[in-house]
């Protein structure tokens, strides 16, 4: 049932699609309370995003079938996974920042109870509340941001629309810009950019994403690589005009952000040794190349959303490819993760090793796959970027995770494919039937074959769109790195060159290996040094508080217990404590009338 409604959501979305073939958006909406309003507002990125959205879920959910089949709360997954897939949908065609945000903390429900699914393992509970603490830093400022807009422009937007109002924000950015001041705008977009971070697991809100890998497979493909995480690039994307006409540093912030967390991620991944988390540190810093694209629109306009994207929907592409094809190795292993176990797989698992290796050739960007397209005119992007604003951070960054992306791809591939099984359950490992396997095949196919289609997709998102082409020498030096980078994976991790041995002496390899401290900086020293001393103090302070409104009622209900005896039921003694009554107040009136 669950395969059959994502189905009908696709045919949904398609048919919107056609119509945007000849029309410029789909807008509905009517008044929810105040000047609030909720509807659908649907336009070339929104139906990219939708789109994207269905037809991954799609396939994730028939894999899911084969995945979760011995699974005794798989009724459980089904549902929460509908919710989420109904929740994702509804946030990418939100009219409105409210009804976005909305679906914005559905889908984080959905991640925390998915992340948690099997919550007897202690990992898995204690995953799902680290991705709901970590998330909920970045929907706080996000809700700081939309008060800042609202506030700003509740008095004065046109009578009868709402100040938070998508069409009217996109449509009127420069004039919004104009009215409240640049940097008053700068201040919301980095608050919402804030959120993004988050949602995105960008630096330095990053840590929850890899041990949210506790959950099923099928969820860390779904969600945590081709949807939810990617909500924050759009929520960018989305915002891009109120970006764009804000201070200069906003969106400087977007691409510095990006192209930092994916270096910096592609470092993370070549010392793991879990197979989910080498994927889960890839799509972090892939999520990174698609932040640092939106970034780099600062420069070189609305053209950096359309790389961006692009991007995004081949990602969700190639790496749920991936994660499926880690989910086969997974239920064929007993959920062994270890890659190191591993080994001798490409004779074991024919299938699944050449569907993987799709995956990977398609993540390394290696021509000509279609994470070659479109990651290679990121980079390109970035290129122009700084030949035109002379900042050279975001090419450098970006054009040396190439190579780290390539090393920790093919490593991974290498360690879990080549050579001889070097355990008894790699050893009986063999290939499930094909057709659990049809999903991973039709997405094989699209990660070779989508480059065809990038100048279709970038024209369907921007008429005006600019594709660079910078000096052959520049253009060549990402696919060098590419091969490079299998070079080196290839010599270190198979053939265990001299030295490699002694590199886990090495002390920034241990720096690497844990996790550059944040885990410990977060936890050690931010939550039991600094948050729980405020909270032990705010507790204090309110069970303080509370007391002496304790006291205070405590005071009132005794008074009245006092009045109540008095209350006898003897009507002489009525009459005397009347009589005694009427005596003082005849007494204090004399006593006013002498003063």
């Amino acid at each position: 049932f669950s395969s059959v409604m994502v189905l009908g959501s696709l045919i949904l979305v398609i048919l919107a699609y056609l119509y945007l073939l000849h029309h410029n958006f789909i807008y509905s909406h009517y008044t929810w309370f105040y000047n609030i309003d909720v509807g659908i507002y649907i336009s070339h990125l929104t139906v990219i995003m939708a789109m994207m959205v269905a037809f991954m879920s799609l396939m994730i959910t028939l894999f899911a079938m084969f995945y979760m089949k011995d699974d005794p709360r798989k009724n459980i997954y089904f549902s929460e996974t509908s919710l989420f897939i109904a929740g994702m949908l509804g946030l990418v065609v939100s009219s409105n920042l409210v009804l976005f945000f909305l679906f914005w903390e559905i889908v984080g429900l959905c991640s925390y109870l998915l992340i948690g699914f099997w919550f007897f393992k202690p990992n898995a509970a204690a995953a799902a509340k680290k991705a709901f603490i970590v998330t909920r830093v970045g929907d706080l400022l996000f809700i700081i941001g939309m008060g800042v807009l609202f506030a700003k422009l509740v008095n004065i937007v046109p009578a009868g629309t709402s100040p938070l109002s998508i069409p009217y924000l996109i449509n009127n950015a420069q004039s919004i810009a104009s009215a409240i001041g640049p940097d008053v705008l700068a201040l919301a977009t980095i608050l919402f950019l804030a959120g993004a971070v988050a949602k995105s697991a960008q630096f330095p809100l990053h840590v929850w994403l890899p041990d949210s890998m506790e959950g099923p497979t099928t969820v860390s493909a779904l969600i945590h690589a081709a949807t939810m995480v990617t909500a924050g690039v759009y929520l960018v994307a989305r915002l891009f005009p109120l970006f764009y006409y804000s201070a200069s540093f906003s969106l400087y912030a977007v691409a510095i952000i990006g192209a930092f967390t994916a270096f910096y991620a592609g470092i993370m991944a070549i010392v793991v040794n879990d197979i989910k988390r080498v994927i889960a540190y890839s799509t972090i810093s892939e999520l990174g190349y698609m932040m640092a694209a939106i970034g780099l629109g600062g420069v070189i306009g609305y053209s950096g959303v359309t790389f961006g994207m692009y991007h995004l929907v081949v990602h969700a592409v190639f790496k749920a490819l991936l994660f499926m094809s880690a989910g086969v190795i997974l239920v064929m292993l007993m959920e062994l993760r270890n890659i190191k176990d591993m080994g001798g797989l490409f004779r074991k698992m024919p299938v699944t090793a050449i569907l993987m290796l799709i995956g990977v050739v398609t993540l390394a960007a290696i021509p000509p796959t279609a994470g070659y397209f479109s990651r290679d005119q990121i980079i390109s992007g970035a290129y122009e970027y700084f030949v035109n604003s002379g900042n050279i951070i975001p090419w450098l960054l970006l054009v040396f995770g190439e190579i780290l992306t390539a090393i920790y791809a093919f490593r991974l591939y290498f360690l879990v494919f080549a050579g001889k099984p070097r355990s008894k359950l790699a050893e009986k490992a063999h290939d499930p039937k094909l057709i659990y396997l049809v999903p991973l095949m039709v997405l094989a196919f699209l990660s070779l074959t989508l480059g065809i289609i990038q100048k279709p997709f970038y024209t369907f998102l921007d008429s005006s769109v600019n594709i660079y082409s910078p000096p052959f020498i520049i253009a060549a030096i990402p696919v060098i790195f590419s091969f490079l980078g299998i070079a080196i994976a290839y010599a270190i991790y198979r053939y265990n060159v001299k030295g490699y041995t002694n590199i886990t002496k090495n002390p920034l390899y241990k720096i690497i290996k844990n996790k550059f401290y944040f885990d410990w900086l977060y936890t050690e020293i931010i939550s039991e040094r600094i948050i729980l001393p405020i909270s032990y103090l705010i507790g204090v302070a309110e069970r303080k508080f509370n007391d002496r409104i304790d006291s205070a009622g405590k005071d009132i209900s005794d008074i009245g217990t006092d009045f109540r005896k008095i209350e006898t039921g003897d009507i002489p003694f009525y009459v005397a404590f009347l009589i005694i009554g009427m005596i003082v107040i005849f007494a204090i009136i004399e006593l006013i009338g002498v003063i």
